[in-house]
């Protein structure tokens, strides 16, 4: 079957960045299971591309988590990869040829984790490291509460500030197109977020109502942050990385995840490295 013709995604510094922490978490991820062989380790990669990327920097072709996570030493036992774009799985199935541990499902990628992330069972030996990393605001909370109640999932989340400030979180809350709020929602898992992006403002005007005052995105991420430990379960959320662009704005905060203290203590020297 013919690939379909596509260009592929151009990415920044901070896209290249995050490609290297997820190389680097990886293979310790999967060192960290070499003495249980009885344990199934399997990769997760809900917006997965083609496998390949272009450098804004230097314009030159680059590996894409899916690539990258079949280099990683020792291996994983079973891959999935799941994007919207026809044109994209198809390219990376062409890269996968000959491989019987690799699953490509081309569609909604929320449906898919839905079912898949139930059978990643602890009791079952099942253990999976699960990329997250959406376009935009086009995640369900669902998914992230599968993956921590599972206690068997380490996660990698894109947190997606900039798409929240520019559709959802506005200083005038009043204004916020349907969409957008209906969206942050969804993502959210419920209307808590307009309790942590808004404050009461302290002035009133003269009829006595109170307006609010949008919160910094710090506020925001700290309440992410407990929510992913008290509403979806995992035991350990470390401080994200706050992924910049070249003027120093923040794209996107990188979230992890997991169950296990070991976990947290690899990310942490991590993202210590590259911070």
């Amino acid at each position: 079957m013919a690939v379909q013709s596509f260009e592929f995604d151009e990415v920044g510094e901070w896209s290249e960045l995050k490609l290297e922490i997820l190389s680097a978490y990886g293979s310790a991820y999967t060192k960290a299971f070499a003495k249980h062989s009885y344990l199934k380790k399997y990769y997760i990669d809900g917006f997965c591309g083609a496998g390949v990327h272009i450098s804004k920097a230097t314009k030159n072709q680059i590996e894409g988590s899916p690539a990258r996570a079949l280099r990683v030493e020792p291996p994983f036992d079973r891959f999935y990869f799941i994007d919207i774009d026809g044109a994209k799985t198809d390219y990376l199935a062409q890269t996968c040829t000959g491989r019987n541990d690799v699953e490509i499902h081309t569609g909604d990628s929320v449906t898919y984790l839905k079912q898949l992330l139930p059978t990643i069972r602890y009791q079952d030996y099942k253990r999976a490291l699960c990329l997250l990393d959406p376009y935009g605001l086009h995640l369900d909370w669902e998914v992230m509460r599968l993956a921590g109640q599972s206690g068997a999932v380490d996660m990698f989340l894109n947190f997606p500030v900039m798409d929240m400030n520019r559709n959802a979180i506005w200083h005038d809350p009043s204004n916020v197109p349907k969409d957008g709020v209906e969206r942050m929602t969804r993502f959210w898992g419920d209307e808590s977020w307009r309790e942590v992006a808004y404050a009461d403002d302290p002035q009133t005007d003269m009829f006595g109502d109170s307006g609010k005052i949008k919160q910094s995105n710090d506020a925001i991420v700290r309440g992410f942050q407990k929510r992913l430990q008290n509403i979806a379960g995992f035991q350990y959320v470390p401080e994200p990385m706050p992924m910049r662009n070249t003027r120093n704005a923040v794209v996107y905060y990188l979230f992890f995840a997991s169950a296990k203290p070991v976990a947290e203590n690899i990310i942490k020297e991590i993202f210590a490295k590259h911070r």
